[in-house]
């Protein structure tokens, strides 16, 4: 065997590994993946990307990751993490361990679930995942309201670039928007920014129900079969509202 051919060897070998990754995070329940090329940021996101202050080292790849219906719940919904919660701690695991397994052993830098201020809905808009909807949410074409980013982070492995694309808004051909009848306070409307001093207040006069489980979120008729369970909105409705009420006691003091 020559020297091509020891090269070509190894070039199949390593996009198998690199597939083998991918594999891994999906059965994992991180069904969306993207790895995006910093330098071919259009401007409005390579600005918002500058002011989040991250130096890419040469060779690093920057990798997105996010869960679309409720599979990565019901696999870690059983787990315990009394220090952080259960989704930050099964992504930052599912990261070390892609990395040490498949992608080459590097140690990725965690820029999400972290400090990092990045412009985590501008880099899943750019990669094609959602767009913006009347809910004050990215929506995505496929999942509808029922899908989150849980990671991002920067690695120094062979992975190939996502092409980015626009996504075509799911809201553009919804005629009857019946988000915007299901809220009960208007906060709801077509211009796609939610009124948040009318949102927040009601969500805080009736934390058991526009506190934990949004109506108009419910109502949203795109991606109904991937809708989370009532366990699994209430989990992120009651974590998001303790939020806020320590928000509100916290601008009181």
């Amino acid at each position: 065997m020559d020297l091509s051919d020891e090269r070509r060897t190894f070039v199949a070998q390593t996009k198998l590994v690199i597939s083998a990754g991918h594999e891994w995070l999906e059965k994992q329940g991180f069904n969306l993946r993207a790895v995006l090329d910093e330098r071919a940021f259009p401007p409005e996101l390579a600005s918002a990307w500058g002011n989040a202050k991250v130096n890419v080292a040469p060779l690093e790849k920057l990798v997105l990751l996010g869960m679309g219906g409720p599979g990565l719940w019901e696999r870690v919904r059983q787990e315990t993490c009394p220090e952080t919660e259960i989704f930050d701690s099964a992504s930052e695991k599912a990261v070390l361990e892609v990395c040490r397994r498949f992608w080459g052993g590097a140690k990725p830098r965690l820029l999400y679930p972290g400090a990092a201020l990045i412009p985590l809905q501008k880099l899943g808009r750019w990669a094609g995942w959602a767009s913006s909807s009347p809910l004050g949410m990215d929506i995505s074409p496929c999942y509808g309201p029922w899908f989150a980013y849980r990671a991002a982070f920067l690695v120094k492995a062979p992975l190939e670039y996502t092409e980015a694309f626009t996504a075509n808004s799911p809201c553009d051909d919804c005629e009857s928007k019946p988000c915007i009848q299901a809220c009960p306070v208007g906060a709801v409307t077509h211009d796609q920014s939610i009124a948040m001093d009318l949102c927040l207040p009601q969500r805080l006069a009736d934390p058991q129900g526009c506190g934990v489980s949004c109506g108009s979120r419910l109502a949203c008729p795109v991606g109904e079969k991937w809708r989370y369970s009532k366990e699994q909105i209430r989990y992120h409705g009651s974590r998001s509202l303790v939020g806020l009420q320590q928000w509100v006691r916290t601008g009181a003091d």
